[in-house]
């Protein structure tokens, strides 16, 4: 079958020689049912509604990572249809591969027959890596990679639906579990995304103020502008930003809003403008209730708040719940406590971020009292048996 699939992409992307050519339509000749799936991977509109069926199944990290790609050389090259046709041949190929049992390639959907399964192992996952899916209001989008720049991107979203007037366009940089992105503004402003994280914002500033809005956890640094003020909405709080450094942290999930400054000088007030305004200084963070909107402050460890960017996890005095929180946004996983009462248990420590999770696990291991294990696709925390 590989030798087969790589005779029909080379004979969409290029030509085939005489040999080539008999050869694969020797394959087409042996049965019906070879002939319907050589016609079928060579359909445009048939090609276009099977992906879309197979873009509503998650196939795993590895076909997202391969579409990933394939987007990527989409938009970047600039290909001409007939090679487009090809690139959806390749993923469709590879499901063909990799899921024979998930969609009938005779030209009939079938109904998914059970839900994508999580790690099997704990040796089966794997540290995130650079990836986002850059998005604006028109309803196109690009998916990134560690080679891309949010603002090549842009330009290639903005050239695809081109605005019927001069107005900023609306994006949103969508970073999935299990990775990572950093985006440079219009005005020079810099944004590292956390796993699980969005940024909205203009491909451009305009006006007597900047503004974007964060769900997830970005560090800024924040381009100095005395004309015109820099804005971060996270749910109904409002961050004015006077030029310079600091780590937000909203996850719907969580219960609070962490506002970390790191260096220079923010101030804070609910976005409905409700109640007054106070500044924050270096090495504090504000807590922020979601539910009673209240505001608490205290002195923190700014390299342990933003120690994500740097390549580190580092946790002091961090409930059990919390560090699974975040290490499954970045390693891709789903979590359960076997004994609930491990989730209120403090550690302190440092995981290299980018490291295997069996290494991330041995070292809350060596903390003492849990272990890790997985059933069902998910990861299950228990008291260690002595």
């Amino acid at each position: 079958m590989q030798r087969i699939s790589s005779l029909i992409i080379k004979k969409l992307t290029s030509s085939l020689s005489r040999s080539e050519e008999a050869e694969l339509q020797a394959w087409v000749d042996e049965s019906d049912e070879n002939r319907r799936l050589y016609e079928r991977l060579t359909d445009p509109k048939a090609l276009q509604e099977t992906l879309a069926l197979w873009q509503m199944v998650d196939t795993g990290r590895a076909c997202r990572d391969m579409q990933h790609e394939v987007n990527r050389i989409l938009w970047r090259s600039r290909l001409t249809r007939c090679i487009s046709i090809a690139a959806i041949a390749i993923c469709i190929l590879a499901v063909a591969v990799l899921l024979p049992s998930r969609i009938d390639m005779s030209g009939r959907p079938e109904e998914v027959v059970a839900e994508a399964k999580g790690p099997q192992s704990v040796d089966d996952i794997k540290p995130g890596v650079t990836v986002a899916v850059l998005s604006h209001a028109a309803g196109h989008n690009v998916a990134l990679n560690a080679s891309d720049t949010a603002k090549v991107a842009t330009v290639l979203l903005t050239e695809t639906a081109p605005a019927d007037d001069n107005a900023p366009r609306e994006l949103c940089l969508d970073v999935p579990r299990g990775g990572e992105f950093k985006v440079q503004l219009e005005d020079g402003t810099e944004v590292w995304l956390n796993s699980a994280s969005k940024l909205h914002y203009p491909d451009k500033f305009t006006g007597d103020m900047r503004k974007v809005r964060i769900e997830g956890e970005a560090y800024l640094a924040v381009a100095t502008d005395s004309l015109r003020p820099f804005y971060v909405e996270t749910d109904n709080q409002l961050i004015r930003v006077y030029g310079t450094a600091f780590n937000v942290r909203y996850y719907p999930e969580e219960a609070e809003v962490f506002t970390t400054l790191e260096k220079g000088r923010i101030s804070l007030r609910r976005a409905d403008d409700v109640g007054g305004e106070f500044f924050l200084t270096p090495g504090h963070q504000a807590v922020f209730g979601t539910a009673d909107s209240r505001v608490n402050v205290r002195e923190v460890n700014t390299d342990v708040v933003t120690s994500w960017r740097k390549g580190r996890f580092v946790f002091e005095d961090r409930a059990l719940l919390r560090i699974m929180q975040d290490l499954s946004r970045w390693y891709d996983f789903d979590f359960e406590f076997a004994d609930p009462s491990l989730q209120t248990e403090e550690f302190k420590g440092s995981i290299p971020r980018y490291s295997d999770f069996t290494t991330a696990i041995a070292i809350l291991e060596k903390c003492g009292g849990i272990r890790f294990s997985v059933d069902d696709g998910k990861v299950i925390i228990s008291r260690a048996v002595n």
